[in-house]
């Protein structure tokens, strides 16, 4: 499709005066799109330059170009004050456009949004009831903490499910938006600093609105109301918002509740109808100059902070302390302050008087601008030119916390991968499109396992994983051996070597990459060998140990298995797991696990191993391959269903059933095993498919398995089935339905040697890492137990043991995340 510029967008842009917005909707690629529409917003300060030194633009006003704000539809800026001449305007599109191809951008539409909509009627809507927060200025241009828009986001969408939706307003800009995406959407605005309304309800019953404002007068502003709601309901919604308020109280350097007429101009500031109106200050500019240490204004309720305390009388004065040194202050009960109470001058005007040491008279507010202490300024450290601030909107990483769990909507408490979202500017979602899916699975299963603390440590990583998709198969497929070959050189031998198996630790460190067929062959034999000999110390530390009555029980099961329970997820071992097998079959992954675990910790089994000359390995590899084949028969019956029923009405499975039941029920007692019998060689016949590959030369995979079928001891039976089902069904069906077949049975068995190798090896290295570390653990409780130690005693000994090791795995665990990040597809090894 390309980059192009919207049908009606010149047209918008000379017909819009002064001030207009600019937006890339749609675009292929959202990160190039946000990278090239704020150089282009450099371009556009340049042609606003160009516009005032050229004499087009005689105005006062300096022309402004908006940060650029991912708005739900794509990258969008705001121009303001912008005089310039027709062929000016006209090129201000090609120009977006030319960025937008120059940074790789396959496609997107350049627009001119009308800016303005149903929102425009919150100025007329009556009964209003606001919450407004300053922030600190902290010797720098205040912003909006986090945890703010957190609030906001949860004040305006709380009662509404994930999928309904609310009316937004950005930079005046309109948009509906799923309740799910609201915070997303409001933190983006926070990056940005781009001022967003957010409206929950109808404007002619009851709303609820959060207001986030930046520029000269940065602050929050949460309201509830509406036409509909009585003076009851307001008073019941400003107890909301003090709650709110009080939650908050920590970063706000001056906050206020006030009941107003109508929502008009909410996003700008306080009313001058206070005040004001007895020669105050404009409450605005105290707000912006001097709120440490100034109020603007009388209100029912408000939140001072240290500044105001230290010049305020408090004794007679109704307040409560916050922490932190900040205190409420409330002024009569909040019915009387209703503007059409009567009451409400009177209670105003006692405000006034407990707050008159803050409060400042317009003839002073110069000397104290002028006397505040100039790293207040919310000035301090601002750039004098609206085109000084950096290109790069991100979040601020030490006020993200990292949970291990995912979120239905953004906030300052997000998993890893949300966090990486956000800061790709991605719709929220704990898997985002710019991150490789197996560096994915690897990143989430490592974040969830480890503890708080230790968590918050991947914050660092979070914008490397960004560019490492899309990918290729190749380079996929390299991640998942790195993680494979981490469990078995790294993971597998420190657990060894704790158990005192130091011959296999060390012939586990020494193997060359596995995708050699040889290393391959010796890692599942070394760690099959290592299982057998660490589960049956296991057995004989259990035996010495154990009570008569408790022969063939392991001692202090639940405690060992809780020890190594606690440290698996923190030293990355299930999240390599995850990695390495990541997109195998279920049931190929369940199969070879459940075999590996028979193998490991029932001593028949191991026995029967022993008594076939059969090792660890061999039986794992075949399991696996038979699971593979048992899927791929099964699935592809499930197409030839699928197609037959769509072809003809009938489903061939169903059909061989009636067949079976009809024809054969007479002929033989042994009609059901005959066909069992036929149906075990098919799938015998896949399972030799599967370990080439699903490679072949005359004979598809699937004909093959049906062939053996027909070869096989119920042969005769199953031909008869299958014969008179393909009569019953249509020739046209059958061809269809077998064709189907053939698809699945390809797509299967594709790749399918690389896929079980992996399975397998991991499998058996986890195993090998579990019977070692239990083996330790149930070492370390007997010998608490024979120093008389007690259960307590005994899990904290077990949890000693292990931990000593999972520190250095956990460290290393960190290390093979960023070595999959930066994988390289290696060159093949020959065996």
């Amino acid at each position: 499709m390309g980059v192009r510029i919207g049908a009606e967008t010149v047209k918008r842009l000379l017909a819009a005066g002064d001030d207009f917005a600019l937006e890339v909707r749609d675009p292929s690629d959202l990160g190039a799109a946000i990278s090239a529409l704020k150089l282009a917003r450099v371009d556009l300060l340049g042609l606003a330059a160009l516009a005032r030194s050229s004499g087009t633009d005689t105005s006062g006003d300096a022309p402004a170009v908006t940060a650029v704000v991912n708005a739900p539809r794509g990258p969008l800026l705001l121009v303001e004050n912008l005089r310039a001449d027709e062929d000016m305007r006209r090129s201000i599109p090609e120009v977006v456009q030319r960025r937008l191809d120059r940074a790789g951008v396959d496609a997107a539409t350049i627009e001119v949004p009308t800016r303005g909509g149903p929102l425009d009627a919150l100025d007329t809507t009556r009964h209003a009831v606001v919450l407004r927060l300053f922030p600190h200025n902290h010797g720098r241009a205040p912003s909006l903490p986090a945890d703010w828009l957190d609030i906001a986001g949860e004040w305006v969408t709380g009662d509404l499910g994930g999928d309904e939706s609310i009316r937004l307003r950005v930079l005046g800009v309109e948009y509906e938006v799923a309740a799910a995406e609201v915070s997303a959407v409001v933190h983006e605005c926070g990056l940005a600093k781009a001022w967003c309304d957010a409206v929950n309800g109808d404007l002619s019953d009851r709303i609820r609105i959060a207001s986030v404002t930046f520029g000269r007068l940065p602050h929050l502003a949460l309201g509830a109301g509406g036409p509909q709601v009585d003076h009851a309901g307001l008073v019941a919604r400003f107890r909301l918002l003090q709650e709110v308020a009080r939650e908050l109280a920590a970063d706000v350097a001056y906050g206020c509740i006030d009941f107003e007429p109508s929502f008009d101009g909410l996003a700008l500031g306080l009313s001058p109808d206070g005040w004001q109106t007895q020669g105050g200050a404009p409450p605005n500019v105290v707000a912006r100059e001097l709120i440490q240490e100034r109020v603007p204004d009388a209100f029912p309720y408000q939140v001072l902070g240290r500044g105001h305390a230290r010049h305020l009388d408090t004794d007679g004065l109704d307040f409560e302390a916050l922490g932190d040194g900040h205190i409420e202050v409330t002024f009569g009960e909040p019915g009387e302050w209703l503007p059409d109470s009567i009451d409400r001058d009177d209670v105003q005007a006692h405000g006034w008087d407990a707050l008159a040491p803050l409060l400042v008279m317009d003839d002073d507010l110069a000397a104290y601008i002028e006397g505040r202490d100039p790293a207040m300024s919310p000035h301090a450290g601002k750039a004098e030119l609206d085109g000084d601030e950096s290109l790069d909107s991100v979040p601020d990483l030490d006020g993200v916390t990292l949970e291990s769990s995912a979120h239905p909507r953004r906030g300052t408490k997000l998993t890893l991968l949300e966090l990486v979202s956000w800061l790709n500017h991605e719709p929220h979602t704990d898997s985002p499109a710019c991150v490789s899916p197996v560096v994915a699975s690897y990143a989430r299963w490592l974040a969830a396992g480890f503890d708080t603390a230790d968590r918050q440590a991947l914050k660092a990583l979070a914008p490397r994983l960004i560019g490492t998709a899309p990918t290729t198969p190749e380079e996929e497929r390299a991640r998942q051996w790195r993680a494979t070959e981490w469990l078995v050189r790294v993971q597998a031998p420190a657990w060894l070597r704790a158990a005192g198996m130091l011959e296999a630790a060390e012939r586990l460190e020494s193997l060359d990459r596995l995708t050699n067929d040889l290393e391959l062959v010796r890692a599942v034999d070394i760690l099959g060998t290592a299982i057998t000999i660490a589960s049956r110390r296991i057995d004989i530390t259990a035996s010495i140990v154990s009570d008569d009555d408790r022969e063939g029980l392991v001692p202090d099961e639940e405690i060992v298995w809780s020890a190594w329970e606690r440290v698996n997820e923190t030293t990355g071992y299930v999240a390599a797991s995850e990695a390495a097998t990541f997109g195998a079959p279920a049931e190929l992954t369940y199969a070879t696990d459940l075999r590996v675990i028979e193998c490991g910790r029932d001593p028949r089994v191991r026995d029967e191993l022993d008594a076939a000359r059969q090792s660890v390995g061999d039986t794992v590899w075949a399991t696996a391959l038979h699971a593979v084949a048992d899927e791929a028969w099964e699935q592809a019956w499930r197409a030839a269903d699928r197609a037959a029923r769509e072809l003809s009405g009938f489903t061939v499975r169903v059909e061989m059933g009636r067949v079976a039941k009809t024809m054969l029920d007479n002929r033989s007692e042994d009609a059901d095993s005959a066909l069992e019998r036929a149906d075990q060689a098919a799938r015998d016949s896949l399972t030799r498919a599967a370990l080439a590959g699903g490679a072949y030369d005359d004979e598809h995979p699937w004909d093959a398995a049906r062939n053996a079928a027909r070869m096989s001891d119920g042969g005769q039976q199953w031909s008869v089935v299958s014969d008179e089902t393909r009569r019953a069904i249509g020739e046209d069906a059958w061809s269809q339905a077998m064709a189907d077949a053939r698809a699945v049975v390809t797509h299967i068995l594709t790749d399918v040697p690389d896929t079980v190798a992996r399975v397998v090896v991991a499998a058996v290295a986890r195993e090998a890492s579990s019977a070692a570390a239990r083996g330790v653990a149930l070492r370390a409780t007997a010998v608490a137990r024979a120093q008389g130690g007690d259960h307590s005693e005994a899990d904290a000994a077990a949890h000693e043991a292990l931990q000593r090791i999972a520190i250095g795995l956990q460290a290393d665990s960190v290390g093979l995340l960023d070595r999959l990040i930066e994988v390289e597809v290696p060159t093949p090894v020959a065996p």
